[in-house]
């Protein structure tokens, strides 16, 4: 299992939850809207912890996609 985590910037509003839970994943960028810094991996503890963070933002912005074995499945 592997996974990729992407910020639709057209959705963010740059509320910066994302990086107070995860500052080595997320940053907030000079326009104010948040960018992956580590978007993709395989421990399935982090993936976990990544859908949190998906399911706490406030416009939906984030998204987690897992592989495995070649399907993937929008997390």
């Amino acid at each position: 299992m592997w996974f990729e985590v992407r910020v639709d910037r057209a959705l963010c509003s740059g509320s910066g939850l994302c990086e107070v839970m995860d500052s080595n994943t997320f940053r907030v960028d000079d326009e104010g809207v948040s960018e992956v810094l580590l978007p993709s991996g395989s421990e399935e503890e982090r993936a976990e912890f990544l859908e949190e963070i998906a399911d706490c933002c406030p416009t939906g912005a984030i998204a987690l996609e897992r592989f495995d074995g070649g399907v993937s499945s929008e997390g």
